[in-house]
């Protein structure tokens, strides 16, 4: 994992080292202001990461285009206005502001206004897009620049950002993260997450509806295919890929045809490895360990469904 700490009162070191973060920009204070309390830190992991930034007075940004990566900017406090590709919007602890890659922006930012952003590299963004269609995506994706932090899927999704900040932050080989599967499974679900939760340019095609000529072979198929990779780092995005259909065809098929969803199945096959592992489990090995092997990062929701599966805790099984 890639981290970066700064701090300076020195307007052009903050330039420079948000710069090495981010993009080359333009940063002028204020009228009357000659400094900045900057503090920055940054992590990342794969194609995604987190940047806690705060100016600490009032600043003018003026990135070019971002170009490799997607940027979603959440004030902790105060406000900031964004002018970007020919859009404005007002942001504010309840409406983040998302640039996309392809257009030059002019930010204002208030004095006290700390952001949490968001950073998805474009490549990544472009795959799981791809994987929820069934397609590859022809054309540029581009997000709508406001983005309200109020509904159910985005305060979700904000759950999520919140997070992979607390994870980046722990220390080296004590973090959920620090396993690349774990990593890579989290970085789907975070940028698929966003794509169904904030209207882009792919959004209608997402919410289209979904057909499949022999549902019942797809989803006999999905189910083999799952049964034979569960202890993988797969993905309903990767089953569907490997299916050449999208995620939203393969979810219908599943409901119609079996009553519960492909991440559901996913699941309960993860479950059973888990139960069987714990019982045959040997001194030493722990509840933690077991969960993070079959692909739970959430280990109280993994403790919850355990429990639901099995009428027994994960612990009570491994003493056994």
């Amino acid at each position: 994992m890639d981290a970066v700490t700064v701090r300076t009162r020195d307007v052009e070191h903050a330039r420079v080292e948000v710069g090495r973060v981010f993009c080359p920009h333009r940063l002028t204070p204020q009228s009357g202001v000659r400094s900045v309390q900057l503090r920055m830190a940054a992590r990342r992991v794969g194609g995604v990461g987190v940047i806690d930034l705060d100016y600490g007075q009032a600043v003018r940004i003026q990135p070019d285009p971002l170009e490799t990566f997607y940027l979603i900017q959440i004030p902790r406090a105060g406000h900031a206005t964004v002018q970007h590709a020919g859009h404005s919007a007002t942001s504010t602890p309840d409406v983040a502001s998302v640039l996309s890659p392809y257009d030059a922006s002019d930010m204002h930012w208030s004095a006290a206004s700390p952001h949490r952003i968001f950073y998805a590299d474009r490549q990544a963004v472009d795959r799981e897009l791809a994987r929820l269609l069934g397609h590859p995506v022809d054309g540029r994706v581009r997000f709508d620049v406001g983005m309200a932090m109020t509904t159910t899927a985005a305060k979700a999704w904000a759950r999520g950002v919140d997070f992979l900040a607390d994870e980046l932050s722990q220390p080296m080989d004590a973090s959920l993260l620090d396993h690349p599967q774990v990593a890579a499974r989290f970085e789907q679900a975070l940028i698929g997450k966003l794509l169904l939760a904030h209207r882009h340019t792919c959004s209608d095609l997402l919410a289209a509806p979904a057909h499949h000529p022999t549902p019942g072979r797809l989803v006999r198929r999905a189910c083999e295919l799952i049964r034979d990779h569960h202890g993988e780092a797969l993905t309903v995005g990767d089953v569907a890929e490997a299916l050449r259909v999208s995620v939203r065809t393969l979810q219908d098929c599943f409901r119609r045809e079996l009553g519960t969803t492909p991440t559901a199945y996913l699941r309960a096959c993860r479950l059973d490895a888990a139960h069987r592992a714990l019982q045959a489990a040997g001194p030493g090995v722990s509840v933690t360990t077991v969960a993070l092997q079959h692909g739970f990062v959430h280990l109280g929701r993994f403790a919850s469904d355990y429990r639901a599966r099995f009428g027994e805790s994960p612990s009570t099984a491994l003493r056994r």
